[in-house]
């Protein structure tokens, strides 16, 4: 069907945004000279785009590539442009041009500055046309599309890609290229024939070429996920190579043309629904607990300057009013980009925070404390509407309805924090402290929740937990007969998911309030973890009871037959004999119920029969030593493994549907048996398949999060493990990497 009829060729150049169309038109004159005469629009006089120019590039930047997070990828292309050609410079130039250009997030600032920064690369100074400062000035938010973090990151992924399909095309015949100048399709056949793959920059760039043929999306993932929801609306999909997805794409436009009234993109409400539809509502398990109040500390802007504003109308609100309406931005990411320009990851990270909270995570009845510096609290409210954007504000757009049911001047014993906005819920003592302020000196009460307990079942552990039938039967059984296990493993393989769920999975329901866990480390203490003593503001000392004492207690005065969860996250960081003291013994299975006298109170304590204890320990941890016979003659071990093989896995993989994530877990596959067959290493360090599995819900999109893990988690890892081996790390790191190329 791609061969369409005049009408319906002008009903789909008609549904096409016209701001993107228009932008790819401004720049049609730099294609013009890319597949033509070859010159620069920078400098007229040179003549770039050419294969000579682009083999520099390419041995430049992609045969010498510099890895690391020691520098940003702007440093670094600044070290591997340096002595090289006019030409070659004003190539990379003009292809970081296109390659910002088209990002609607992108601030004009941002493209400004990194162009300027590659042509300062130059041997002698350029001026930058007039036009091309006109197509940079473009404000943000206005036309082209949204890169993700793996097409921020790919700069010279992106260039050596470029400057490969400049090789490979000043290496065809004239008339072949006349017939790629003149046809979308054959164009984007020389593109994927000139060499491996880049779909991001390759989907850019074909789009600017050619906007009445090509979407504006520069991700394969979302391509395909679109062609797959819609394909039946157009007989369905034609293939699976790139070029089938985008004629398939163009019919499905043509298809929705003919219902859809004026312009459209596929994000349009209506039919992103189709293929992108609501992540599902965290399930209260999952978040650890049902949602409960949050209390917030809050800025009125700078010195509480709008706090008489604000305070009179009812309202809070914040500024970063250049980011438009927030509901556009997926993802906290998403937000940090605009306000950092640089999509460094560098700064504005609190900025962001801030507003994807504001918008995002604060829910009508959560409490409010605003603040004047980090001295003084001038009101506390309450939350009453959802966030909402007033775009004819003058400033400060983002706005919330409070209940301000005080209001004054209250002195602070603590500095507040600096932030505009700061989630302080979990700090208890804070809270108690600020609630004493409007409460005559009582504390706040516990937030809590009242909603019915979901069941549990063995049958649901085995769903989210993958191990074996078998297994989880000789886990359960364990536990309940040792009432103390360790879960030991390598990084990624799932036990602290496990660990609960194991705990639920006896209980027969999700009850958080039966469960407790804490994290050990070299400096925990006796005094930490059951009872000591702790200094006051006084400057006297108080007893103050542990997590373990406590639970414990609270275990006791329930009913016996109903079991408590004690989870203890890298229980082998710490010195056992030194955290246990005296309850050592107490904690084994045939001593529960036995008296003993406690070191700082004079009180025969016991640990209640009723409560077990789930420890984790990362066997690739190389910092710890060899296990305590005291902690491994008291516990139970059950190791868990990568659960790549298993069928729970598979069907999940199989379920995703990405040829990225397939390709991605064959190498992983690979690269762990080279782990296990490491003398050095050994299969305690394998990668856990937790790694590649992304937490529900999320907004982040699937490309995004699978670079996030192999170049912030996965190959950091690998650098660790062969920290005395560059080569082999490398090697790996390249392989995963190509995994998602």
């Amino acid at each position: 069907m791609t061969e369409v009829n005049d009408d319906t060729y002008m009903a789909i150049q008609a549904s096409r945004p016209s701001a993107d169309v228009a932008l790819a038109r401004d720049v049609s004159e730099i294609f013009d000279h890319m597949l033509g005469d070859g010159r620069s629009v920078i400098d007229p006089s040179a003549t770039i785009w050419t294969a000579e120019a682009g083999a520099e590039l390419r041995a430049r930047v992609g045969d010498d590539p510099i890895h690391g997070k020691s520098m940003g990828q702007w440093d670094k292309l600044d070290i591997q442009l340096s002595g090289a050609k006019r030409e070659t410079v004003l190539l990379a130039a003009e292809l970081v041009f296109l390659r910002e250009f088209v990002l609607s997030n992108s601030r004009p600032e941002t493209r400004l500055t990194n162009l300027k920064q590659v042509l300062a690369n130059l041997d002698s100074p350029v001026t930058i046309p007039d036009k091309m400062l006109e197509w940079t000035a473009r404000p943000a938010g206005r036309a082209g599309l949204k890169g993700s973090q793996g097409y921020y990151g790919g700069l010279w992924l992106h260039l050596t890609w470029a400057a490969t399909f400049m090789i490979h095309w000043n290496s065809l015949g004239e008339d072949e290229r006349i017939i790629a100048r003149n046809s979308p399709w054959e164009l984007q056949r020389v593109m994927l024939e000139s060499g491996k793959d880049r779909s991001d920059i390759r989907n850019v760039l074909q789009f600017l070429a050619c906007p009445d043929t090509f979407e504006a999306i520069s991700s394969a993932e979302k391509k395909k996920k679109i062609r797959k929801a819609l394909a039946d609306r157009v007989g369905g999909a034609t293939g699976d190579g790139p070029d089938a997805i985008d004629r398939d794409l163009f019919n499905i436009r043509a298809v929705l043309a003919e219902e859809i009234s004026g312009e459209f993109t596929f994000w349009a409400p209506g039919i992103r629904e189709v293929w992108d539809p609501p992540a599902p509502t965290a399930d209260p398990e999952w978040t650890d607990e049902p949602r409960s109040r949050r209390y917030w500390m809050y800025s009125p802007g700078r010195q509480a300057s709008k706090w008489d504003e604000f305070s009179s109308n009812e309202l809070m609100a914040i500024g970063w009013d250049e980011l438009g309406d927030p509901t556009e931005y997926e993802s906290q990411e998403a937000i940090r980009q605009i306000l950092a320009g640089d999509g460094s990851g560098s700064s504005a990270k609190h900025d962001a925070l801030a507003v994807w909270q504001f918008q995002q995570e604060m829910r009508i009845g959560d409490i409010v404390y605003a603040k004047r510096g980090r001295q003084e609290i001038v009101g506390r409210g309450e939350v009453t509407s959802d966030a909402r954007y007033e775009p004819d504000r003058e400033s400060y757009r983002h706005v919330r309805s409070v209940n301000w049911t005080h209001k004054g001047s209250w002195p602070l014993s603590d500095s507040a924090p600096l932030k505009t906005l700061t989630d302080i819920s979990d700090k208890r003592d804070e809270i108690d402290r600020l609630e004493a302020l409007f409460t005559d000196g009582l504390p706040a009460e516990a937030p809590s929740t009242t909603e019915p307990l979901p069941t549990y079942t063995r049958e649901d552990f085995l769903e989210d937990v993958y191990i074996s039938d078998s297994d989880y039967d000789r886990l359960r059984s364990l536990l309940l007969r040792k009432k103390n296990i360790i879960l030991a493993g390598p990084p990624g393989v799932g036990k602290t998911f496990a660990a609960r769920r194991l705990a639920h999975s006896i209980m027969g329901e999700r009850d958080n309030d039966r469960i407790q866990m804490v994290q050990f480390h070299q400096s925990y203490s006796y005094e930490d973890f059951i009872m000591g003593y702790r200094p006051t503001e006084q400057g006297g000392f108080v007893l103050d009871e542990g997590p373990f004492y406590q639970f414990c207690e609270e275990a006791r005065a329930d009913d016996p037959s109903r079991p408590y969860f004690f989870i203890i996250d890298e229980i082998n960081r710490g010195n056992i004999s030194k955290i246990f003291g005296e309850l050592l013994m107490l904690i084994e299975a045939d001593k529960r119920g036995r008296k003993l006298r406690l070191l700082y109170k004079k009180e025969d304590f016991t640990v209640p029969p009723n409560v077990h204890i789930i420890g984790m320990m990362n066997t690739a941890d190389r910092s710890l030593a060899v296990i305590d016979y005291a902690l491994r003659r008291r516990f139970g071990f059950f190791t868990m493994t990568p659960a790549f093989d298993s069928e729970g896995f598979k069907a999940w993989k199989e379920s995703v549907g990405s040829p990225a994530l397939d390709v991605l877990v064959e190498t992983v596959v690979k690269l762990n048996s080279e782990i296990g067959a490491d003398p050095g290493l050994g299969p305690g360090f394998k990668i856990g398949h937790s790694y590649l599995i992304k937490p529900q819900p999320s907004n982040v999109d699937d490309e995004d999060w699978l670079f996030s893990v192999v170049v912030d988690e996965l190959i950091p890892l690998l650098e660790e493990y062969w920290f005395d081996e560059d080569a082999k790390a490398n090697e790996w790191a390249n392989a995963l990497r190509s995994a998602l190329t």
